[in-house]
């Protein structure tokens, strides 16, 4: 890493004495970095060195040495200037970063691994005994060291540089610009052989529990497997309940343990296998995979960590849903007949493009994050801290809500936190944050419910007696129905201490004696574009989302089936309120085969796929005034049709020419036929510039220092 950031940039590296020699000698003879790379070598007191005698003693000395690092590094900040500081060292997610001490400098933070999980109970016979107590001391031990060390680390970056999509998306949920590049450097790598050996799988690694080597015997003793041989190198721990278990699968006479072997010997083994079968459980960034891939032997492994990524373009992921031992049979058949395609992927030669890369997004992150100056000194003192009413996003969680919370947790003059209880009753921050507040007294049975009121009628107690401003922005103009009458006095209390209403458009109502202030609900550009969208179905109208009876869907089913066009059909997709509501829907259908039903929740692969393979997508809610499902639609290049209203034409009118059509009163028929033909003709992209998550973070946080400003 540092000598591919001395290609375009002067560096100055902190490391350890131990390692001068090598580094000095390599200098030597490359003088062109040697001109623009600076070794400052650093280690704690000589006493505590000699205390360092035993393998884990390498955590806590680590700890130390880093706290060092970071005074180091002001102390030469305050001499050079630095533009990046960039972490490199122990590539695990879990433990402090040093460099996180340089204030103003963009920090750039990886490759870093550790928080890809496995599903434990899942895997546990092939894990075996020692190996699933190690992976639940392993959860147990670096869960909450990742929530001291690792998070605050990622959140202080500018850049996330994980070893794989799992640990990105992790570091995602928590607000973090993340990319995902493997720390995999490979030099001078063999060519493929020009005769491989027919039917034989390599596996090479440590033989621990986690590495998956006992998935691949059981994988070969398969049906699919009878005639192929597996061949282990490595050793560890757990060989002889291998070997044990190779007999009592009846296949040692062709698995065979090589045991250690030199990197030469591997790389003869790889070159010359049919299969590298590698079904590791938790790997952040094997190395041996990206080597088995570069050389262009096909790789067979789990959908868990590292693996799939590096072996990129010659992977084959099995699947762990089912039977594991034959999806992974499967899958090695299946890598047989396609082979392996020679990759340069991961060459060390890649390393100065990438770094480079890394550096100039982290400058332009700070750039845009940096704050504004504010009218005040006490604001430039400290931070606007924000609770907000929901709680730490998760993967299923309203992507409205997971992106404004990221866009607000990359400002520097904000601290950010999800809701908890014990955070909102004893907790410190300046304002709040209030999206659906039934929902702080909704959503559980019995006594569940009863102490949710409980904890959240002291909570707005405590905002009360603090004068804490609330901020509350107006996804929906009415309460819905069915609360009781306790939920409308906490409510209440709630619209009472409110100094700020955020409205999503111009057309919101303001409330008698509370300030207002419009933000745009954002685009999802940037949120749907990890996954992969389909070619548009013709003919196909779509209803997606979830179904309710306010939503009028079926209002759609009637007008479609009362259409005789044969060219179009209907697919209806998402989760439904109530069974008797998913039974209407089939009634109305009548039996009509152009109507489809997938009455369940939809990840949102599948509504990205489900909204990219139609050509006109209606939402013919019965009241609407906002909908993040139509600007989904919209972000996806797909063409609306909504009720007609103020809101609505305004997005039509904002958004361009053929994306947005309305109709009047009660969807018809003639409603759907004239959206779909005009939406057929459209160009282009609709126009979603003006919806930006950064602009409205921005603008969210002007909204907290107008609410904060005018606490009583």
């Amino acid at each position: 890493m540092a000598v591919a950031a001395a290609q375009t940039s002067d560096v100055w590296v902190f490391t350890r004495p131990r390692f001068r020699t090598m580094i000095e000698d390599a200098l030597a003879t490359q003088p062109q970095i040697r001109e623009h790379l600076h070794v400052i070598y650093h280690d704690p007191a000589p006493w505590i060195v000699r205390l360092k005698r035993r393998s884990w003693d390498l955590y806590w000395f680590y700890l130390l040495w880093q706290r060092g690092i970071s005074r180091l590094a002001v102390t030469w900040h305050a001499r050079v200037g630095f533009d990046v500081a960039h972490h490199v060292t122990f590539a695990n997610d879990w433990m402090p970063a040093g460099l996180t001490r340089l204030r103003g400098v963009p920090l750039v933070w990886g490759p870093v691994g550790g928080s890809s999980g496995l599903p434990i109970l899942r895997l546990a016979r092939w894990l075996g005994p020692r190996g699933t107590l190690t992976e639940l001391a392993r959860a147990v031990f670096t869960t909450p060291l990742r929530a001291w060390g690792g998070l605050p680390s990622a959140r202080r970056s500018s850049v996330v540089v994980a070893q794989n999509p799992q640990v990105a998306d992790y570091f995602r949920r928590h607000g973090a610009h993340t990319v995902v590049e493997p720390n995999a450097c490979l030099t001078a790598l063999p060519p493929r052989a020009a005769v491989i050996d027919e039917k034989t799988a390599v596996f090479a690694g440590r033989l621990l529990g986690w590495k998956g080597a006992a998935l691949a015997i059981d994988a070969v003793g398969r049906p699919e497997l009878a005639d192929w041989t597996l061949e282990i190198y490595g050793d560890g721990y757990d060989r002889r309940r291998l070997e044990r278990r190779a007999a009592a699968r009846g296949v040692n006479g062709r698995v065979r343990f090589h045991g250690h072997v030199d990197r030469d010997r591997l790389w003869e083994a790889m070159r010359t296998a049919t299969v590298f079968l590698f079904p590791s459980m938790h790997d952040q960034a094997g190395w041996v995979v990206a080597e088995a891939s570069s050389i262009g032997c096909p790789v067979v492994c789990l959908p868990l960590g590292g693996p799939p990524v590096l072996a990129e373009p010659n992977g084959f992921v099995a699947d762990i849903s089912g039977d594991v031992p034959r999806s992974i049979a499967e899958q090695v058949l299946r890598a047989a007949a396609t082979g392996g395609t020679p990759t340069d992927r991961w060459s060390v030669t890649r390393l100065p493009a990438i770094v480079q890369g890394w550096y100039d997004r982290a400058t332009a992150s700070a750039t845009a994050d940096a704050p504004t100056p504010s009218a005040s000194g006490d604001d430039r003192a400290r931070p606007l801290a924000i609770l907000e009413s929901f709680r730490e996003p998760k993967d299923t969680t309203n992507p409205y809500i997971t992106q404004l919370y990221r866009a607000l947790r990359r400002s520097r003059d904000a601290e950010v936190s999800a809701f908890d209880y014990r955070k909102a009753l004893l907790g410190r921050y300046d304002v709040v944050h209030v999206h659906w507040p039934e929902l702080l007294v909704g959503g559980h049975k019995g006594i569940g419910r009863l102490t949710r009121r409980c904890l959240t009628a002291l909570t707005v107690a405590r905002w009360r007696l603090r004068c804490t401003p609330v901020v509350r922005t107006l996804h929906n103009l009415e309460r819905p129905q069915g609360i009781s009458r306790v939920d409308h006095r906490i409510l209440d209390r709630i619209d009472a201490l409110t100094r700020l209403d955020i409205h999503l458009n111009d057309h919101t109502p303001a409330r008698p004696g509370i300030a207002t202030t419009t933000i745009r609900h954002g685009h999802y550009l940037n949120w749907y574009e990890r996954f992969p969208t389909a070619e548009p179905t013709p003919g196909r109208i779509l209803y997606v989302g979830l179904i309710r009876r306010y939503k009028g869907v079926e209002d759609l089913v009637d007008a479609f089936v009362g259409s005789d066009r044969a060219d179009l059909s209907l697919h209806v997709a998402g989760k439904a309120s109530s069974d008797e509501l998913i039974q209407t829907l089939y009634e109305r259908a009548r039996d009509d085969a152009r109507v489809t039903i997938d009455a369940r929740f939809l990840s949102d692969a599948e509504m990205v796929n489900a909204i990219t393979s139609s050509e006109l997508v209606v939402l013919p809610y019965r009241h609407m005034h906002n909908s993040g499902t139509a600007l989904a639609v919209l972000s996806l290049g797909r063409a609306v049709l909504l009720p007609e209203n103020e809101v609505n034409r305004a997005l039509a009118d904002e958004v361009g020419r053929g994306w947005v059509h309305v109709y009047t009163g009660t969807l018809s028929t003639e409603d759907i036929h004239r959206a779909w033909e005009a939406s057929r003709s459209r160009t282009g992209l609709p126009d979603l510039s003006a919806r930006g998550w950064d602009e409205a973070a921005s603008a969210h946080l002007a909204a907290f220092r107008r609410a904060a400003r005018g606490r009583r």
